[in-house]
């Protein structure tokens, strides 16, 4: 929070005719003689007074009036010795050809300077002032009995707030009407003003409770926000830089939107969003945005987002408790949105409108933010996301097309994830495959554009959960509606629900659940009192110099696994996201390991395994129990001599969906855009197929 900073004090001398007036409000008259009364600077009460209607002004003259020249010091308790001009009451109007109207603003070097303002009928914008006798803010100047003094006062940095205003001089009554306009009535006598500036603090709220942009087909951004309704804004402004130049808007808060035209096609701006308010500033927005259609003439896979009112899915960062792992988020919310998939010959493929009547076409889709450390700490705020759709499609079989007829891909549930210009995904879900995962999630690699900002690279992968169908026709996790698709989870202080076991209780794990929803059950439910107990009857038969533990497991699920992630050397103990599943709630079926995911920490030791083998004063998972294990080790061995001499073949089909010409060419859009250089998939491939035969060779002389 900014400290408030010295009064910054400054006198205007307005030349006033020494004419009776009344209140504000057309009650109580005062007489020219009324006594002279000096108001001290204090915090300004708010009054509620009805809408009047808009400010008019006469065209002035561009010859300016007689003024005080503004003092540099704090008003004194007396009235100026300087002499006021002898002015007589006047019989008609004041002349419309003598200025009386002034502007307040604050400079550059944060002082409130005051200046003859002698323009036309309409202030220049951004221009605020005191305004002569009249009968609402910034009317026509009249000779009238129930007319007021109005003096508005807007500071035009972000810095400050009107703290007091300080008026010498003889009137009935000062009132602050509406923010940052006050009448005084009753003059009898030539005033003094003075105002009193604070600086504002920052809020550790944004103010807004919705905010997005987007660029239309002619390039321009339209930036957009919705106002919480319990913080009054007095603005919005918005500065943006291309790193050569840097620009200000400021909006009017109530219009809800400004346009930003004039912005370089292929160049990139960061943007810095604040509102304003009367007393405090809030939290600072941030994001870039750039008009790139380029990308669209290459031929590659293409999915474009088109949020409703172009508002952004926003979340909160969190961090863990004390004792815990990783960084989180909250309160993402998703957004109702238009979705569109073209294939490398730019023909729609998917549209979320399809069968939509044009006043529900963004029912058909929406998107969230997902993932934690993914989100909270994105590279140049190249985010993941979550897509819902209102109906189950698959979305993939257009762009790669699928095997097996029999099985039911169709799902709601869908991921657009931000790491498309790297090749790990490929290499893992490789290795994943040639050591026979039960099942790995398919994916291809696409540009994203949002709103008419390209995103650059990213993955559409299906995502970790429960397959459509029942029994064999079941796509990605094969379990019915009674089983369990949970994970050995880092983040579970993030989540509604979790269980612990005598094992993960000593951790900083806990386990979380993916299926049943858990908005449907409770810590009182049979449903989670059951695999609650599961697990707990598991670990303690783990704990056992026996066998009896592969009563409640998989083996070979488990073995695989682990198998994947030492071919890979991951170099991640808690986040790697530990999913396992069981087909239902009877002790008939048994604990699942998979599918694999999260390969971004891998070759991490050419001569090493996975860290999940290894204990951090209690095991993050049951790892370190099962190797041993006789009998997991067997297993395990006999899947590595199995696999071990197929890897090249796997690498070198996956990696076919990035070798090309036009993967090439978005990694240059990519470092355009993000200022990133990815290496070309040709290189990636053959340094992880090189790393890896070193790798299993060591691997040979472990466990042969």
């Amino acid at each position: 929070m900014k400290k408030f900073t010295s009064f910054i004090i400054f006198t205007l001398i307005i030349m006033l005719l020494c004419v009776p007036f009344v209140g504000c409000d057309g009650g109580v008259s005062t007489s020219t003689a009324s006594p002279t009364t000096e108001t001290p600077t204090t915090e300004l009460p708010t009054t509620e007074l009805p809408a009047t209607e808009g400010p008019t002004t006469e065209a002035p003259s561009t010859e300016a009036p007689t003024t005080e020249a503004p003092s540099t010091e704090a008003p004194t308790t007396e009235t100026p010795t300087t002499e006021a001009p002898t002015t007589e009451a006047p019989t008609t109007a004041p002349d419309p050809n003598k200025p009386k109207y002034f502007t307040a603003t604050v400079s550059e070097n944060d002082k409130l300077e005051i200046t003859p303002y002698t323009g036309t009928n309409q202030a220049p914008e951004g221009l605020e002032g005191i305004y002569y006798t009249c009968k609402t803010p910034g009317g026509v100047a009249v000779n009238d009995e129930n007319a007021c003094i109005w003096i508005k006062i807007v500071p035009t940095t972000t810095k400050y707030a009107v703290s007091g205003l300080n008026v010498k001089g003889e009137y009935t009554e000062v009132k602050m009407v509406e923010q940052d306009i006050y009448c005084i009535s009753g003059v009898s006598s030539d005033l003094s003003v003075s105002v009193s500036l604070k600086g504002m603090p920052i809020s550790k709220d944004d103010f807004l409770l919705d905010y997005g942009y987007g660029f239309n087909d002619n390039g321009e951004l339209m930036v957009k926000w919705a106002q919480d309704d319990g913080t009054p804004l007095r603005y919005v402004k918005i500065t943006y830089t291309n790193g050569k130049a840097t620009f200000d808007v400021q909006a009017d808060a109530s219009l809800g939107e400004v346009k930003i035209a004039d912005l370089f096609p292929g160049m990139r701006y960061d943007f810095t969003m604040q509102a304003v308010a009367y007393n405090r500033l809030g939290k600072e927005v941030t994001f870039s945005a750039s008009y790139m259609n380029s990308p669209k003439d290459v031929a590659f896979p293409r999915v474009e987002i088109t949020t409703e009112n172009l508002y952004i899915p926003g979340f909160d960062v969190v961090n863990r408790p004390a004792g815990n792992w990783g960084q989180g988020i909250t309160n993402a919310y998703y957004e109702q949105c238009v979705m569109k998939i073209y294939n490398e010959n730019n023909e729609v493929v998917f549209n979320s409108t399809s069968g939509l009547p044009t006043e529900d076409a963004y029912l058909g889709a929406k998107i969230k933010v997902r993932g934690n450390t993914s989100a909270s700490q994105a590279p140049n705020q190249k985010i993941p996301y979550k897509v819902k759709l209102g109906t189950k499609a698959d979305l993939l079989e257009p762009l790669i097309g699928r095997e097996d007829e029999t099985k039911q891909y169709a799902h709601k549930d869908w991921l657009l994830l931000n790491y498309g210009e790297e090749g790990y995904r490929i290499g893992g879900e490789a290795i994943a495959d040639a050591v026979g995962m039960e099942w790995t999630p398919d994916y291809c690699y696409v540009m994203l554009y949002v709103n008419g900002d390209y995103r650059g690279l990213y993955v559409l992968s299906e995502s970790v959960s429960r397959g459509t169908g029942e029994g064999e026709e079941q796509w990605r996790v094969n379990v019915n509606k009674d089983g369990y698709l949970f994970e050995c989870d880092a983040y579970w202080w993030n989540e509604d629900m979790y269980f612990d076991t005598p094992i993960t209780s000593k951790t900083p794990m806990r386990f979380t659940f993916k299926h049943p929803d858990t908005d449907n059950f409770d810590e009182t439910s049979p449903q989670y009192l059951y695999i609650k107990d599961y697990m707990t009857r598991f670990e303690t038969a783990l704990k056992k110099d026996d066998d009896s533990y592969l009563d409640y497991v998989d083996l070979e699920s488990f073995a695989k696994w682990l198998l994947v992630s030492d071919y890979l050397c991951i170099n991640d103990a808690g986040g790697a996201n530990i999913f396992l599943y069981k087909k239902d709630a009877t002790d008939d079926s048994k604990v699942f390991l998979g599918p694999t995911w999260d390969f971004d920490s891998w070759m991490a030791n050419e001569q090493g395994l996975s860290i999940i083998r290894m204990s951090y004063g209690g095991s993050p998972f049951y790892i370190p129990y099962f190797v041993k294990k006789a009998s997991f080790h067997n297993k395990y061995v006999e899947l590595f001599n199995e696999t071990k001499d197929n890897l090249d073949t796997y690498i070198d089909e996956a990696f076919k969906h990035v070798e090309s010409e036009a993967y090439e060419q978005l990694l240059e859009y990519e470092y355009d855009r993000f200022g990133t250089r990815a290496k070309s998939p040709t290189i990636v491939k053959e340094n992880f197929k090189s790393w890896l035969d070193r790798h299993v060779s060591w691997m040979e002389t472990q466990f042969n």
